[in-house]
């Protein structure tokens, strides 16, 4: 944990010192998948295709085009356990509807590139957290959201990725998937989200994931002066 702290800070230092040379956008939005060993390949599969209905979605379009001039930067990541994290889609400025159907159809595309031996939420959060640091934007608002369908298993310290997450201005929103736990959601609610208006989103298992998804996306896409 002691490594992922440091590389978070020394990520945001260089974050810091070019911050002139960044893009100023309205949200950063780092979506993170669970790609876990008790998620299979159905499962998975629906994560990917409720993503990329959310961003042909109307309403989701509406909410990126109430974004103008500034937009949203959104990033897709694949998770499991400390060192298995992979960004399956970089961030991507999306500046208006045409903008995030087009990021939509590059999700439909993504397959899932492996099947993890943990479920390390704490990893998810921290590199999540990195990418978000080290890329070229610069965001009126920081936003992990993180799904799942079952609580930290890991060796990563928790407590501590969240609140190096929530200290570097980040907040850390869940999508609990609640398809054995229904539970999930208070576990989310206590352990894993931080930072000012963070929330769970709860599914009703993996075919409830698209709603979900569509949901938690409108609370997060909303305007800045709200």
């Amino acid at each position: 944990m002691k490594y992922l702290t440091a590389a978070i800070a020394a990520m945001l230092w260089t974050s810091h010192a070019t911050a002139q040379d960044k893009v100023p956008i309205a949200i950063e939005l780092v979506l993170a998948l669970d790609s876990s060993a008790s998620i299979d390949r159905d499962e998975f599969q629906l994560q990917l295709d409720g993503l990329a209905a959310a961003f042909r979605d109307t309403d989701v379009l509406a909410a990126v085009d109430r974004l103008k001039p500034l937009g949203v930067a959104v990033a897709v990541i694949q998770w499991g356990g400390p060192g298995e994290t992979r960004t399956v889609l970089p961030f991507t400025h999306l500046e208006n509807a045409r903008d995030a159907k087009a990021f939509g159809f590059r999700i439909s595309l993504i397959r899932r590139w492996m099947r993890a031996s943990s479920t390390s939420i704490a990893t998810a959060i921290g590199d999540a957290a990195a990418l978000i640091a080290g890329n070229e934007f610069e965001g009126h608002r920081l936003v992990i959201d993180v799904s799942g369908d079952g609580p930290d298993n890991g060796s990563a310290d928790l407590d501590a990725a969240r609140k190096n997450a929530h200290e570097a201005g980040v907040t850390v929103n869940g999508l609990a998937i609640e398809a054995e736990d229904k539970a999930l959601k208070g576990y989310f609610r206590d352990w894993v989200i931080i930072g000012a208006d963070s929330f769970v989103e709860p599914a009703e298992g993996f075919v409830d994931f698209a709603r979900a998804i569509k949901e938690k996306l409108l609370r997060e896409l909303r305007p800045l002066e709200s």
